[in-house]
């Protein structure tokens, strides 16, 4: 009997463990997915706040367009130098600076330089060499719309972003259709005009996505709102493989997700859509621009 009772007692005490050890668990995961809850929408809220500062425009401009070198006037500069006299390298060094002295045109110096810096050429600087190479519009039409060749390529030279292009198709699900995702590239909307001609070209790309795993082409496209603001220009090429066309980004604005709405302004006009904010995603950040200049 005795033997029979403690091995009764000895489940019943296994058992207790067990329920307990379950409890204190449950309990647990409870409150870390609590706090958890509590920290993404504390986050969410955060960085919803911050969205308004994604609205920009381009400030008005006097320079002249950047394939054109003449300046308008000699702007004096540091200890009354013109800057105009100024030579640099494409290092961005003065051409009469001995090593070490002057600075880099550029805001800072990738790691990938650290090793040969002076061969260093800012993404800045990249951007004016290209343009240089498009012929300007000046006031000529663009192409019709449904003449030109789909974009194969889009780049952002300030943003160090090229990535290939690919035509968006429908899908049909269950109950309603939706346009394909664009795995590590930029996606175009096919009922869009094309890149060159006299309509809206609409683009789509990830910000990120840490879960579906299909890239982040537009990471570096909420950048721009605050170039704009700086006065610096940010030009986006695509490219058919015959011709490049030139965009110069205008403005950019935040809306929510069931607000977008695709359209055409009648005019030669790029449109970049990803996004934001990161880790809620549930707005859209939208680049527009305007073609500048091409090149055959």
């Amino acid at each position: 009997m005795e033997a029979g009772y403690d091995y009764l007692y000895f489940l019943r005490q296994s058992h207790r463990r067990v329920l307990r050890f379950w409890g204190v668990f449950l309990i647990s995961l409870g409150v870390l997915l609590l706090a958890g809850g509590s920290a993404y929408y504390g986050y969410a809220a955060r960085v919803r706040a911050d969205l308004a500062q994604l609205n920009a425009s381009r400030l008005a401009s006097t320079l002249h367009p950047a394939w054109q070198t003449e300046p308008e006037e000699q702007v004096t500069g540091r200890g009354g130098v013109l800057a105009a006299e100024i030579e640099t390298t494409p290092a961005g060094f003065p051409a009469n600076a001995a090593p070490g002295q002057g600075s880099y045109s550029s805001e800072g110096l990738p790691p990938a330089a650290w090793s040969n810096p002076q061969a260093y050429e800012s993404a800045e600087y990249l951007q004016q060499a290209m343009v240089k190479a498009f012929t300007p519009l000046a006031g000529r039409p663009a192409a019709a719309v449904g003449t030109l060749a789909a974009a194969t390529q889009l780049s952002i030279p300030a943003l160090d972003v090229n990535s290939p292009v690919q035509e968006l198709r429908i899908l049909d699900l269950v109950d309603s259709r939706a346009y394909e995702t664009p795995r590590h590239t930029v996606g175009h909307i096919p009922q869009s005009a094309d890149s060159g001609e006299a309509g809206s070209a609409w683009f789509f790309g990830h910000l990120e996505s840490p879960l579906a795993g299909e890239g982040s082409v537009f990471y570096s496209l909420p950048r721009i709102p605050e170039m704009l603001r700086q006065g610096k220009e940010v030009y986006i090429v695509t490219g058919n493989g015959p011709q490049q066309f030139l965009y110069r980004v205008t403005s950019t604005q935040v809306v929510p997700q069931d607000q977008l709405k695709l359209y055409d302004t009648g005019k030669a006009t790029i449109h970049l859509v990803t996004c934001v904010p990161s880790l809620v995603y549930d707005h859209r950040l939208v680049v527009h621009g305007e073609l500048v200049g091409v090149r055959q």
